[in-house]
Parts: C-alpha cells; sequence; structure tokens
C-alpha cells in the first residue's frame, strides 16, 4: 500500500506558493537566454548589414591586413564569349591508330569493358583518331584514371580542356556554385563524380558533359560564370590608436619605389586619430601600374594590334611608370630576370618576383609579391581574366594541372 501524505489544510497554500515560484523562475529564466540569444543574433545581423563581412586579421611586417576572400566571376560582358559544345566530350588521339591507344587505356587502370566503349566510339575513320565516349562510360571512371588518360590527352594541343582544366579550389564544387546553384543539386553531383587530382590539387575538364544536362541558356550561363571564376583577395590595411606607425611605414613606402612616405605617413596618421582607428585599400599601397589595373580587365585586343598584357608583363613591369611591351617576348623577359634579379629564399618585401617553374626549369607564370601568402597576378593572355591578387597556394594549383611546379623568388638589383 502507498503512504498517505499527512497534509493539513493549513499547509496547502504554502506548497502551492512554492511550487508557483519555481515555474515563475524557470519561465523567467528561459525568458531570460531567449532574450540573451536574440540579441546575440540581431547584433550579428546588425554588424554584418552596418560593417559588412568580418575579415580575417593577419600581422606581420606590413601590419595588421584585413582580408577578404573572394570568388571573382569574369565580366558578364566576356563570359557569353566562352564557347564550349554541349553533350560529351571527343577525345582527339591525333595520329595515334586504336590498337596504339589500347596500351594507353589499359596502363591507365580502364577495365576491358571500359576499353571497348571507348575504342568503339570512334567518330571519325580518316586523319586524327576522334573518340566520343559516352556519359555513361565517363562517369565509370575512377579519379586516378581518369587523371592518368586526360594527361595522355594533353599531350595534344587540340584537348583544350585537358591540357587546360578547371582548377577546383580545395576540391569544393558546393562552395564554387553556392552562390548561382544549390550546392545538392545533380549538376554539382555530376561535377563532383568527374573530378580528379593530380600532383595534390583537383581539377576538372568536361564542362561539355554537364551544359548537355542543363534545360535553359540561364542554367548554362550560371554555371560557366561559376566555373570560370577565380579565388582573389581584398586586403585593407588596418590602423588601430596603438598602432606603431614606423613599422607599416617602413615596408610599405620605404621599400617600394612609387609608393612615397610623404604621401602614406599624414594620412596613415589621419586614420590613427579617429576614435576608434580605421583602415585603408591596399590601393593606396601599390605602385601606379598595379594601383591602376588591380580588379580590372583588359579590353578585348583589336585585329592586329599589340599583344595583350600577360603575367610577365605584368610582374616585370610592376615598378614602371611607363610599361614595356618588350616584357612579353619571353626572351626578353628572360634577359631581364637574369640580368636585374637576384635570387632570395624567401619574400620579404612588397614587390619580390614570384616564380612558378615547372620540373622541366621553364618559368609557366610570373607573379608579385604583396604581403603574408598573397601576390598580384594576371593569370594569362585572356582578356576576360583580370588583375587580381591572390594566395599563393592557390596559384600554384592553378598551374600545376599537367606537372608539380615550384616556387622561385628574386627580388630586383638594387632593392
Amino acid at each position: 500500500m502507498d503512504q498517505t501524505l499527512n497534509l493539513s489544510p493549513s499547509d496547502l497554500p504554502a506548497r502551492r506558493f512554492v511550487f508557483s515560484r519555481g515555474i515563475s523562475f524557470l519561465v523567467a529564466l528561459v525568458l531570460l537566454i531567449l532574450s540573451t540569444w536574440g540579441m546575440h543574433l540581431y547584433d550579428k545581423w546588425f554588424s554584418r548589414h552596418v560593417d559588412g563581412t568580418a575579415p580575417e586579421i593577419h600581422s606581420g611586417a606590413w601590419g595588421d591586413l584585413q582580408e577578404w576572400n573572394i570568388r571573382l566571376e569574369q565580366p558578364v560582358e566576356f563570359s557569353s564569349f566562352e564557347k564550349i559544345p554541349a553533350g560529351p566530350p571527343v577525345w582527339n588521339f591525333g595520329g595515334l591508330s586504336p590498337q596504339a591507344v589500347r596500351p594507353i587505356l589499359e596502363q591507365s587502370g580502364c577495365d576491358k569493358r571500359q576499353v571497348e566503349k571507348i575504342l568503339s566510339s570512334q567518330i571519325s575513320t580518316f586523319g586524327d583518331l576522334f573518340l566520343k565516349p559516352d556519359k555513361e562510360t565517363l562517369l565509370s571512371l575512377q579519379p586516378g584514371v581518369r587523371s592518368k588518360i586526360y594527361l595522355a590527352l594533353a599531350k595534344n594541343p587540340a584537348n583544350r580542356f585537358q591540357v587546360s582544366p578547371y582548377y577546383i579550389p580545395k576540391g569544393d564544387v558546393g562552395m564554387l556554385f553556392s552562390e548561382r546553384m544549390d550546392h545538392k543539386s545533380e549538376v554539382v553531383s555530376l561535377v563532383e563524380r568527374l573530378l580528379y587530382t593530380r600532383n595534390g590539387y583537383t581539377y576538372f575538364s568536361d564542362p561539355g558533359l554537364v551544359l548537355g544536362e542543363l534545360k535553359n541558356e540561364k542554367d548554362r550561363a550560371d554555371f560557366l560564370r561559376s566555373l570560370t571564376s577565380q579565388d582573389a583577395v581584398m586586403l585593407r590595411l588596418l590602423i588601430r590608436p596603438d598602432t606603431d606607425l614606423d613599422k607599416p611605414l617602413n615596408y610599405w613606402a620605404l621599400s617600394m619605389p612609387g609608393v612615397l612616405l610623404k604621401d602614406l605617413r599624414p594620412l596613415f596618421e589621419g586614420i590613427q586619430r579617429l576614435p576608434e582607428g580605421g583602415s585603408l585599400s591596399i590601393l593606396y599601397l601599390l605602385p601606379p601600374l598595379a594601383r591602376e589595373h588591380l580588379f580590372t580587365a583588359p579590353l578585348p585586343p583589336e585585329a592586329g594590334g599589340a599583344k595583350l598584357p600577360d603575367c610577365h608583363w605584368t610582374a616585370l613591369n610592376y615598378f614602371s611608370l611607363i610599361p614595356d611591351p618588350r616584357m612579353s617576348d619571353n626572351s626578353f623577359a628572360s634577359r631581364s630576370i637574369a640580368e636585374n634579379y637576384y635570387e632570395i629564399a624567401r619574400p620579404g618585401m612588397s614587390g619580390d618576383l614570384v616564380l612558378l617553374v615547372n620540373d622541366q626549369n621553364q618559368v609557366v607564370h610570373s607573379a608579385v609579391y604583396i604581403a603574408d601568402d598573397v601576390v598580384f597576378t594576371k593569370n594569362g593572355i585572356n582578356y576576360a581574366q583580370p588583375w587580381i591578387l591572390m594566395h599563393e597556394n592557390d596559384l600554384v594549383g592553378s598551374f600545376s594541372a599537367l606537372s608539380p611546379v615550384r616556387i622561385g623568388y628574386f627580388r630586383p638589383k638594387g632593392r
């Protein structure tokens, strides 16, 4: 039998009062927590709308740099020039016979069924050997197999997307297409199945296959704008009321031609006098050529006009008030580096030259060190590619599709 509770009538109101007070305390506590949480969310919302996205802060000899990583798309006026046939790709094996291609496929890791299906996809019996494997066959290839086949195809310049595949930063397709397409969409899943890794970086070479799956022109344009975009960096120099101004002034002005101490010191001091300090754009800290070109794209070339600026023109004219057009000539650029620069172990001054060198000791790209791990670069002669700031690792990934590149650092003589 359950124990009986002996309570007198006079006890009940007091006990009910104690119970009621406990409930009120819990309700008040919950309301306090919800109120605090709500204020935190409001503060974050308000901060984003007033101050924007918070940057990362990277400190060093350059001072305190505010860094934002952004994905920079090609100008919409230029991206529509990208003409890619929709549907499965055509592989051009040049003058090789099907018998000569068979061991290439086998040594790449294709099984017997894949080899036979690929060889049976021949679409021409005259001239070069053209193979057009279907979607099922392409998707059945493992990433390592795909990498080896595409490296063999890259020996023929006619295979555009094997020679110059799209670099996928961190292999993150969802991040690449997040702004224009649902990261869980069929398009993203399809791209992920077509990726391959080489030299520690991730690449993609089958845009036509994905375009063939898209139903309208807007989706195809959105896909290409995302795919052809580049990882870039925005920089500002943070100056606080207690910042030692001599440190960033020495880095940005005393070591860099074209950036004058007489101009920067008053600007730095004016910002420092603000109640909480402030920041200024990296543009104020760069020499005239970089200041003029950063985050801009050149106009398309005129028929028979001068050669468009490339990476070597950009890097070797970095300090020039009047750019020397001869820097676009590889032979002249090589002589200029040999005569006017000396090699250093690592960069330490804004304006140091950054060279990417392949396994044949050929310079495949030139850029300019800015600060931290950020470089100023023009990736290719393509007029749709702007001058940008870029993390060094992403720069290396962009140029390691065929063979790994190593980095060499050089400094102008006299600095």
